[in-house]
């Protein structure tokens, strides 16, 4: 392969990444200068079937966007695991690992070969260094979400869960 083939994928690759970044909730509100870096900044990963995207427990900072394959979120507690839900093509996974620390609560195992596009918190963070305007937008959309997400689940869930009202009320924090 020559140079001028490798830089045409580079360039379609990068402009696939800018196209995944204005579809994502959390980034697509943001001006095109921001995008353009994430989407340069970010990489894809290739997973097999069966290979963990990440595991319960670990610290990772890292957040997933599937572009191809499928992948299921479990928990495992006292042994056994429980499948939670699956994921594919177009689902955002793990944006608040971006801003914080935190263990992950869940593991996300590919069931079939995987392709994702994978944006990390360094990268995030020279994007706010150079965009910190930017910032704002961001918490504003992950507010947004955490409303919408109390919201469905009190409209879903409330009848038949009394005990779930008592552990609701995160929008208000």
């Amino acid at each position: 392969m020559n140079s001028f083939t490798e830089q045409e994928q580079g360039l379609s690759e990068y402009k696939a990444n800018l196209d995944i970044f204005m579809q994502i909730p959390l980034f697509s509100g943001l001006p095109l200068d921001p995008l353009k870096l994430l989407a340069y900044l970010s990489a894809r990963e290739n997973y097999k079937a069966e290979e963990y995207i990440f595991q319960q427990g670990e610290v990772d900072g890292n957040a997933y966007f599937i572009i191809s394959g499928r992948a299921r979120l479990t928990f495992s507690e006292n042994g056994s695991i429980k499948v939670i839900k699956e994921y594919g093509e177009g689902d955002f996974i793990g944006g608040l690992s971006l801003f914080c620390r935190t263990k992950r609560l869940f593991s996300l195992q590919t069931v079939s070969k995987t392709v994702c596009l994978v944006i990390t918190r360094e990268k995030l963070e020279k994007t706010l260094e150079q965009f910190p305007a930017i910032a704002r937008k961001i918490l504003e959309e992950i507010l947004a979400g955490v409303y919408q997400w109390e919201f469905r689940f009190l409209s879903e869930h409330v009848q038949n869960c009394e005990t779930c009202i008592g552990s609701l009320g995160v929008s208000l924090v």
